[in-house]
């Protein structure tokens, strides 16, 4: 019966050349069933690893010898330090190679990579210019040219001279993603400013200023620049966001978490006539005379969210009565206008272009109610702790 099964399983494998079997595991789109794939046969093992297209590790120990077998990769994404195994007198033992030595060997051995991101919390022995030196990162950068998004986590993952080291080798680099980064200062919006990139996110960076974005407002990407997310730069002013003006093809801003922007900020947004997309979020110095200038100004505005601004300079019902006459706004969130009653939805709701209202969670039992097929497709009630269409965070 063994014997058999043998056979038949040869004759099967000698039927599914890899060409056919590569169609086959294309089919495949869930991570259990390319595991389940894999499990199958040696064969089968060998064509899941050369098809596989994305890798992510998590684990501690991952030998980095482990990336040959898959040539192919083009999105490669870690969340613990790689290591190179070694064997020592204890065999218990681990050897850890400088970080530039593993950059070069993922830069050898994945030469299609289009996508890495490195995300290391740890802040003991750390380089000056943080875990990712510039000699790794230079090597990356041209031993993978098709490389086009990067995104580091951690305060001390890549600094200053890291960002420049990148930013002259790789060539077709359209996205950079910095998450809770302690060693990126202005010095390295000076590279970011003179590349061409179209999406740049910076959460949680503290030292960045005013003077940063003046970089970015004043080089060649101010031409390339469509998307561009800050939260928690605590450095940043109005007389940074004033300098937003000058992004000539903005499409899509997000600020969150900016105590010293006020109304000067505020109505600076409002004249930056590309914008399509953009949402406000614990910007506590807002008022009134922000939202008026967004609906006057931002004549090309299809998607707008507001979470709780205003808290210093109270946001009142009116602040929303303009874009009743907006002629593009699609998508409108309101989240933290805790003093509308039916009134004010009713005038939003003249909005003509308007496909979807929404309103916090919390809100369902005031305007549940409210009647008329139209407002029941256009007002829906979300979580605010939900992704927002449009807005959806980076995936680390």
């Amino acid at each position: 019966m063994g014997i058999d099964a043998k056979r038949k399983s040869g004759y099967i494998n000698s039927m599914l050349n890899d060409d056919l079997l590569a169609q086959i595991l294309n089919k495949v789109d869930q991570e259990e069933g390319r595991k389940s794939f894999s499990e199958v046969c040696k064969q089968w093992l060998t064509v899941e690893r050369l098809s596989r297209t994305s890798l992510r590790v998590c684990r501690p120990m991952f030998p980095l010898e482990l990336l040959t077998k898959f040539p192919n990769l083009v999105d490669f994404r870690t969340t613990r330090e790689l290591t190179k195994k070694r064997k020592r007198r204890n065999k218990q033992a681990w050897f850890y190679p400088p970080t530039d030595t593993r950059l070069e060997f993922i830069a050898k051995t994945c030469p299609k990579l289009e996508t890495y991101m490195a995300s290391f919390y740890e802040t003991r022995h750390v380089q000056s210019g943080g875990h990712l030196g510039t000699e790794g990162l230079r090597a990356l950068a041209i031993g993978c040219p098709k490389l086009s998004r990067l995104m580091f986590q951690g305060s001390k993952v890549v600094g200053n001279a890291g960002v420049d080291a990148l930013f002259q080798s790789a060539h077709n680099l359209k996205s950079l993603h910095l998450d809770v980064n302690s060693l990126i200062s202005d010095h390295a919006f000076r590279a970011i400013g003179s590349s061409s990139i179209s999406t740049l996110e910076l959460t949680y960076c503290p030292n960045v200023t005013d003077v940063g974005l003046g970089f970015l407002a004043n080089g060649s990407i101010s031409r390339t620049l469509r998307k561009l997310v800050l939260e928690r730069c605590r450095g940043i002013t109005d007389t940074g966001i004033q300098l937003l003006v000058n992004l000539r093809s903005l499409e899509h801003l997000e600020l969150t978490g900016f105590n010293q922007v006020t109304d000067i900020g505020g109505v600076a947004i409002s004249t930056i006539q590309t914008l399509r997309e953009l949402k406000l979020s614990a910007i506590w110095k807002l008022s009134d005379r922000t939202f008026f200038a967004l609906a006057e100004n931002c004549r090309n505005l299809e998607v707008l969210v507001l979470h709780h601004t205003g808290l210093n300079a109270p946001v009142t019902r009116a602040s929303i009565h303009p874009f009743s006459r907006h002629k593009c706004l699609k998508y409108l969130a309101l989240h933290g206008f805790s003093n509308l009653d039916k009134s004010d939805l009713e005038i939003v709701l003249g909005c003509p272009s308007l496909e979807s209202l929404v309103l916090d969670k919390s809100l369902i039992g005031t305007f549940g109610l409210m009647h008329g097929n139209s407002v029941g497709r256009v007002v829906k009630f979300e979580s605010i702790h939900n992704p927002l269409l449009h807005f959806i965070p980076t995936v680390w």
